[in-house]
C-alpha cells in the first residue's frame, strides 16, 4: 500500500540515503497521490509507451512534461513488433506468437505503421527499431529502456539517441 511505502521512502530521502523516488505503472491519480504521501516530487514513472501503445499521452505524459517529471518508457519496441522483423506474413515463433500484439488481425492493423517505420529507417540508414526509439526520445521528458538480447542490439539501441527525425517524419509516424 502506498501509505506504508511512501512514508519510509520519505524518511530515507530526508536522511539523504535516497535522492529521488520513482514509481512504475501508475496512472496520473496514483502518481499524484504518491507525491502527496511522499510530501514531494516522485521524479519518474516507468510505464509502457511506444508508437502503438500511447495511452499515457492522455494524462500521464502531459502532466510529467508540465511538472518536470520523467516517463521511463518500457517496451518502447512493443515486444519487438516495432523492430521491423514482423508483419502479417512474418509472425514470431514461441511465446510471442500467443500475445495480443502478434495475433494476425493485430499485425494487419499495424502494417501501415510498420511500413512508415521501415521507410523512415531506410531514409536515415537506420533500423526500424532505431526509428521507433528515436520517436519516443523526441518526446520531452521521456527516456527509454529497450530490451536487448545481444551487445550489438544494445549498441544499436543506444545509437537511436543520435537519430534526428524531421518534423514531417515525426508527424507521419505519429
Amino acid at each position: 500500500p502506498m501509505p506504508a511505502t511512501m512514508a519510509p521512502l520519505a524518511r530515507l530521502q530526508r536522511e539523504g540515503l535516497v535522492r529521488h523516488i520513482g514509481v512504475s505503472n501508475f496512472g496520473l491519480a496514483r502518481w499524484r497521490a504518491a507525491e502527496e504521501l511522499l510530501g514531494g516530487p516522485v521524479l519518474s514513472n516507468q510505464v509502457r509507451y511506444n508508437l502503438i501503445d500511447r495511452r499515457i499521452e492522455r494524462e500521464v505524459l502531459p502532466w510529467a512534461q508540465q511538472h518536470d517529471r520523467l516517463v521511463i518508457a518500457y517496451s518502447p519496441l512493443q515486444q519487438g513488433l516495432l523492430s521491423g522483423g514482423y508483419g502479417p506474413d512474418t509472425v514470431p515463433k514461441g511465446l510471442r506468437s500467443t500475445t495480443a500484439e502478434f495475433l494476425p488481425e493485430n499485425l494487419r492493423r499495424v502494417a501501415s505503421l510498420l511500413e512508415v517505420v521501415r521507410r523512415v529507417a531506410v531514409a536515415h540508414d537506420a533500423s526500424p527499431a532505431q526509428v521507433a526509439l528515436a520517436w519516443c526520445l523526441r518526446r520531452p521528458n521521456v527516456v527509454v529502456i529497450p530490451g536487448a538480447s545481444s551487445v550489438a542490439q544494445a549498441e544499436s539501441n543506444a545509437e537511436s539517441s543520435d537519430l534526428e527525425l524531421s518534423d514531417d517524419e515525426d508527424a507521419e509516424l505519429t
